[in-house]
Formats: C-alpha cells, structure tokens, sequence
C-alpha cells in the first residue's frame, strides 16, 4: 500500500468516526432545555472534546504522511474534487471556523457575552493575521521552486528531481515546515474559539462544522458518481 493510499483508508475510517460524533453531538443537543445546566455541560463537554480530538487526528496523520513523503502530503487524493475546491495550504482555511460561530446556533439563539465577542474579535484578527503570514510562506516556497538550483536539478533528468538532490530537499523541507504551520494554525483556532465558548455554545459550533465538511464531502462524492455515469 502506497502512502496515499493509507491515508485514503486512514481518511474513510476518520469520515465514519465524525458521523457517529455528529449523531452524538446532534442528540446531547436536543436534551430537553429545562435540563439542569450541569448535566448539560456534562453531557457535552466530553464530546466537544471529542470532536477536537477528532479533527486533530487527521492532522497528526497527514503531518506522519509529510515527514515520509510531502509531496503525497500536498497533493490529497483522498479528497473529492468538491472538498478540494475549499483547500488553503493544503487544509481548510482556519478563519472558517468563525463563520459557524455566527451560524451553528450560537449566535442565533444560545447567545455571546460581551467579553466572548471581545475575546473572539481578537482571537479572529489574530488568525487572520497568521493566515497572512502562511500565505507568504506558501509564495516564498513557490518562488523557491522556480530558483536556478531546482530548475538545474530538474534539467539533469527527464524523470522528477532525486530526492537526495540538495536543491530539491531543500525545497521539500520547507515544504513540510509551511504544511506543518498551516495545520498549526487550522488545530489552534478551534482550540481557541471552542475555549471561549461554554459547552453548549462549543457544542453547537462544532456539531455545525462537522455537518458541514460531511455535506461537503458526501455532495462531492455524489457529483462524482454522477459523472461517472455520464
């Protein structure tokens, strides 16, 4: 089994565990509301936990793929063209998660304190911020790619550059170092806005996260079967 494909299989298992932590997450949501606000916290907060734990295991398993072969990293054939079209350095753009915190319910009917709006502006200026800096990151590695030690390496050969060639491991480096910063950034902007929110409001934010990526990945699964048949 290539790299790929393990992280093909790895991805199919993952998907299946976040539908059952959905359905969880789904029906400790629906507990009657004249719920006694502990028990509710209680029954949410380990599956918040959960979820969390959850996303992070797809990026400690891509990080593992990156360290044995980058290139398989960045080129993620385990997605469906439509879970491709939301890539950012190679991952779901960090500042989305934000977009679930106005809409996953929180906003809409479990309510924000002012000191959470304050404490989430600032976590969303920072993230963007760091967003920005990955992006020149990203172009700086582009750039590389076109330097005179890469283009030499790839005019040597007619097949794709050696690995062991300086230039082109140089390049896979720095590689590996931006995949890991963007992942970074991906796992600490949950971490941060799940950590501002009580369990109720974190369950509902990452319940609509989670619904959203399997709508995403079943939709483009779909359309593919469907042009397939055509």
């Amino acid at each position: 089994m290539s790299y790929s494909d393990d992280m093909a299989a790895f991805y199919d298992a993952w998907v299946r565990r976040e539908e059952q932590i959905v359905a969880d997450l789904t029906a400790a949501l629906a507990l009657p509301l004249p719920l006694p606000p502990r028990r509710r916290s209680d029954a949410l907060a380990p599956l918040v936990d959960a979820a969390v734990a959850h996303v992070a295991a797809y990026y400690e398993h891509k990080s593992r793929l990156a360290d044995r072969d980058v290139v398989a990293a960045l080129d993620p054939r385990w997605l469906n063209p439509l879970e491709r079209t939301f890539l950012w350095a190679w991952g779901w753009k960090p500042a989305l998660v934000f977009r679930f915190v106005e809409t996953g319910g929180v906003g809409l009917g479990l309510g924000l304190g002012p000191e959470q709006r304050r404490a989430l502006e600032e976590l969303r200026a920072a993230t963007a911020a760091a967003e920005r800096e990955v992006d020149l990151q990203v172009a700086a590695v582009q750039e590389s790619l076109a330097g005179p030690r890469v283009l030499a390496a790839l005019r040597r050969q007619r097949q794709p550059p050696r690995r062991n060639d300086e230039a082109v491991a140089a390049v896979g480096r720095s590689l590996r170092v931006v995949l890991a910063a963007a992942d970074a950034l991906r796992d600490r902007t949950l971490r941060g806005v799940v950590g501002l929110l009580a369990p109720d409001q974190a369950g509902a934010v990452v319940a609509a996260m989670l619904r959203f990526h399997l709508g995403v990945r079943r939709a483009g699964r779909d359309w593919t079967s469907g042009q397939r048949r055509v």
